[in-house]
C-alpha cells in the first residue's frame, strides 16, 4: 500500500492549524494527488507540512466522518476505495437530499441569488471556446448547488448536502470532459429555469435527473466493465 506523498510544503494559515491540515488534505485528494488506497501517516504528513501530529489527527478524523477516510481500529488511516455500489449509493442520498434542497429553493431562494447565478450561467454560454471554460464550469457547479442547498433554509439539510458534495467533488474533476461538463452545464439551466419560475415539483424533477445523469457518467467512466 502507497503511502501519502505530497508533492510540496503548503503555507499554512494560523487561523485553524487543523482546519487547514484538513482543507490541504481534502484538495489532495479530490485533486489526485492523494490517490484512493493511499496511507495517511499522520507521522509522516506532519513532517511534510511542518506541524505536529495532533492538527493532521484532528484533519484526518474530518475526513472519516466525510467519508474520504478509512480508519480501521489498530491500521493506518488510508483514502477511501470507493466501489461501484458505493458510487451508486452515494449518489442515491444525494438524489433524496438535493433532490428535496431544490424543492425548497424555488420557494425560498432570493430573487438576488437567482440573478447571481442566471449571470454566471450566461457568462459561461458565451464563453464555450475559452480555454478555461472547464474549470469555470466546475466552479460554477460547486457555487451552483451550494447557491441552493443555502436557499433551503435548513441547516441539517444544508450540511449534509455538502458532506455527500464532497465525497463527489473528486468525480467532477475526473469525469470533466467537455462532453459531460457541458451536459452537466445544459441540466444546471433546466434546474435554474425552473426556480425562477418558482416551480417546486419542476425544479425537484429537474435535479432528479440531473444527479442521475451524472451518476451514469461515473460509471460509464470508470465501472464500465460492472
Amino acid at each position: 500500500m502507497k503511502e501519502a506523498l505530497l508533492v510540496s510544503k503548503p503555507v499554512l494559515p494560523r487561523v485553524s492549524l487543523a482546519h487547514s491540515v484538513y482543507e490541504t488534505l481534502l484538495e489532495a485528494i479530490i485533486g489526485g494527488q492523494i490517490k484512493s488506497g493511499a496511507e495517511l501517516n499522520s507521522v509522516a504528513l506532519a513532517q511534510q507540512l511542518g506541524v505536529s501530529r495532533t492538527p493532521v489527527q484532528e484533519a484526518i478524523r474530518r475526513l472519516e466522518t466525510d467519508g474520504l477516510v478509512v480508519n480501521p481500529l489498530g491500521r493506518t488511516a488510508r483514502v477511501t476505495e470507493f466501489t461501484a455500489n458505493d458510487v451508486r449509493e452515494v449518489y442515491e442520498m444525494r438524489m433524496v437530499l438535493e433532490s428535496a434542497a431544490a424543492s425548497l429553493a424555488a420557494n425560498n431562494i432570493a430573487q438576488a441569488d437567482l440573478a447571481t447565478l442566471r449571470v454566471g450561467a450566461e457568462e459561461l454560454a458565451r464563453s464555450f471556446d475559452d480555454v478555461a471554460w472547464g474549470p469555470r464550469a466546475i466552479d460554477y457547479d460547486i457555487r451552483f448547488h451550494q447557491a441552493i442547498a443555502e436557499a433551503t433554509g435548513n441547516a441539517r439539510l444544508r450540511d449534509d448536502i455538502g458532506r455527500y458534495r464532497r465525497l463527489v467533488r473528486g468525480f467532477c474533476y475526473m469525469t470533466g470532459t467537455e462532453e459531460n461538463l457541458r451536459a452537466a452545464f445544459g441540466e444546471h439551466l433546466a434546474i435554474l429555469s425552473a426556480l425562477e419560475i418558482r416551480d417546486a415539483e419542476a425544479s425537484r424533477a429537474a435535479m432528479g435527473r440531473h444527479i442521475e445523469c451524472r451518476l451514469q457518467a461515473v460509471l460509464t467512466t470508470y465501472f464500465l466493465q460492472e
